[in-house]
């Protein structure tokens, strides 16, 4: 029958493995504290982080807000791009927008032809 016996172990120890079994219960307390206060200020520089992030966004907000436009030579600001087509209603309303401008053009154009006719009637310059 086969006896329990100890077998060693495949991985070879380390120097840090060493150190770790051999060093003093205070030099342990020690690294552990260490470790906590570099864990307690990466905490706080996170929390500190965390409570600047509404102002850091509004800041950023604010200067992609005051940045000017580039001057576009091609197309004008007021001129919209349709993407796909616009809806009958829509359709309608630009169209009778479009009637009521150039009514309005043709009935200013009347008006002047027949002031300046008016005009040189009265006062004979176009002759």
């Amino acid at each position: 029958m086969a006896v329990n016996k100890r077998v060693s172990s495949r991985r070879p120890k380390t120097s840090k493995d060493l150190l770790a079994h051999n060093e003093p219960p205070t030099a342990h307390k020690q690294r552990l504290a260490g470790k906590s206060q570099d864990i307690h200020a990466e905490i706080h520089r996170l929390e500190c982080f965390i409570s600047a992030a509404p102002r850091i966004s509004r800041q950023q907000r604010l200067a992609r807000i005051n940045v000017v436009p580039p001057h576009e030579m091609e197309t004008p600001a007021h001129q919209r791009k349709h993407v796909g087509r616009l809806p009958l209603q829509q359709q309608i309303a630009i169209k009778r927008e479009r009637m009521l401008l150039l009514a309005e053009l043709g009935i200013i154009g009347i008006s002047i032809v027949g002031i300046i006719g008016w005009l040189n009637q009265h006062l004979h310059f176009l002759r």
